[in-house]
């Protein structure tokens, strides 16, 4: 059975959600409410604003957990649907997903694309529902330097797409053959391809019961 440290600040006091609901915040009582139930959101184009809450509180309950065995922790849930965005704010969450001893769940319940997919892709366990939708394609690298800056930003980009590759190779069942051959092209795909390829671990539904991931 997973356990939570029973001081964690995350705990809400009764009169605190009466205090919230009082000054029609109800919105806050949700927010708390998931917190305390390690659920996490990032529903909306990746950026540092977006990313930032995720990256403080897996932080935060890996402080929290560091009595607790990593098979005996409560585990995070991380609902991403993201059309993708900033790379870099991206892999700075998928660091900490990486890293974290807690582990952390990846929910797709409707759509992935692009940075959103990478962000999906980290999950020490990645569920999706039957008609989740996911995309993988090369990012777009505008180089507006003139010059030996120029070339210094696509020298970069071509390090930052070698890594991404290594990513998304070693996350997956795809043959660097394969990653080549679709690297160019909007590559989208429903969760049962997803799952063929090593995208996903469980669809909601069909491996697993809603229940899991709430």
């Amino acid at each position: 059975m997973s356990k939570t440290n029973p001081n964690s600040y995350y705990d809400i006091e009764f009169e605190v959600e009466e205090v919230l609901f009082r000054n029609g915040l109800v919105e806050d009582i949700f927010y708390l409410k998931d917190l305390k139930q390690r659920k996490l959101f990032i529903a909306a184009n990746i950026s540092q604003e977006t990313v930032e809450d995720a990256v403080r509180h897996i932080m935060q309950f890996n402080r929290e957990d560091a009595d607790i065995t990593a098979e005996e922790r409560k585990p995070i849930i991380l609902y991403v649907s993201s059309n993708g965005g900033d790379v870099d704010a991206g892999f700075e969450l998928i660091d900490v997903i990486m890293n974290s001893k807690t582990p952390v769940y990846t929910i797709n319940l409707g759509y992935q694309y692009s940075m959103g997919f990478l962000i999906g892709l980290a999950g020490h366990k990645r569920y999706a529902m039957p008609n989740a939708k996911f995309l993988l394609h090369d990012g777009s690298n505008f180089v507006f330097d003139s010059g030996a800056k120029a070339q210094d930003r696509m020298e970069f980009n071509k390090k930052m797409e070698s890594r991404i590759k290594d990513y998304i190779l070693s996350r997956s069942k795809l043959t660097t053959e394969e990653y080549d051959s679709k690297y160019r092209i909007e590559w989208y795909m429903f969760s049962d391809e997803a799952k063929e390829k090593g995208f996903v671990d469980f669809i909601i539904g069909v491996d697993c019961g809603l229940d899991e991931i709430v």
